[in-house]
């Protein structure tokens, strides 16, 4: 046997390359779907060297919902960061909380099963803290309605909550294709009703 065969199997960054496989998987077939043999087999390595890296399927899974609930934090920044300044405070802090909702309802009906894996628990935290996070994008969008007085400050936690449980809703309504019998509507017509709604709730009286 030669001296390179000898060698044990180097891959640059393992983790990051088997992380990005379980994305896949999960991408493919939600959270259910990400199989630490098939990734071993997918990478090209043993499922011993995995384990030299992530400790057991819960974390990987940790890893996999974090990883898409970046994706998710980055399609709604996306949505806000391509709202105009009108110059008009008010009305730009209104279609940037907007976009939030949108983006967020654009991840979870354009990467279904994602989106599922994004909310997966575990049982175990992540490495570090989300990198961007969804809720802290959904924060800052308040924090600017609080500022140009939309929102009133004392409202602002419950805001927060009946805006994401209310998104959140629509998502997994629109997402599971869950809106049958009475409910069949156009989905960009739900998804409006929602963001109305949502609106109308948060907002501070005039």
């Amino acid at each position: 046997m030669s001296v390179s065969s000898k060698r044990p199997y180097h891959h640059g960054n393992l983790k990051a390359v088997v992380l990005g496989a379980a994305v896949g998987q999960a991408r493919a077939g939600g959270p259910d779907a990400v199989n630490l043999r098939e990734l071993a087999h997918t990478v090209g390595v043993s499922p011993s060297a995995i384990y030299r890296h992530i400790r057991d399927r819960d974390h990987l899974m940790a890893l996999v919902a974090q990883a898409a609930r970046q994706e998710l934090a980055a399609t709604m920044l996306a949505g806000v960061e391509a709202v105009g300044v009108s110059g008009d405070g008010r009305l730009d802090a209104i279609a940037r909380f907007a976009a939030t909702g949108r983006g967020y309802i654009a991840f979870a009906t354009g990467s279904t099963q994602l989106f599922r894996a994004a909310f997966y628990d575990p049982g175990c935290p992540p490495d570090a803290p989300d990198d961007p996070d969804p809720a802290q994008v959904l924060t800052a969008a308040l924090d600017e309605l609080v500022e140009v007085g939309v929102v009133a400050a004392a409202e602002r936690s419950e805001a927060s909550v009946m805006a994401w449980s209310a998104v959140h809703g629509i998502s997994t309504l629109l997402a599971e294709r869950a809106l049958v019998g009475p409910l069949i509507v156009d989905p960009e017509a739900a998804i409006e009703a929602v963001l109305r709604g949502v609106f109308k709730a948060v907002a501070a009286p005039t």
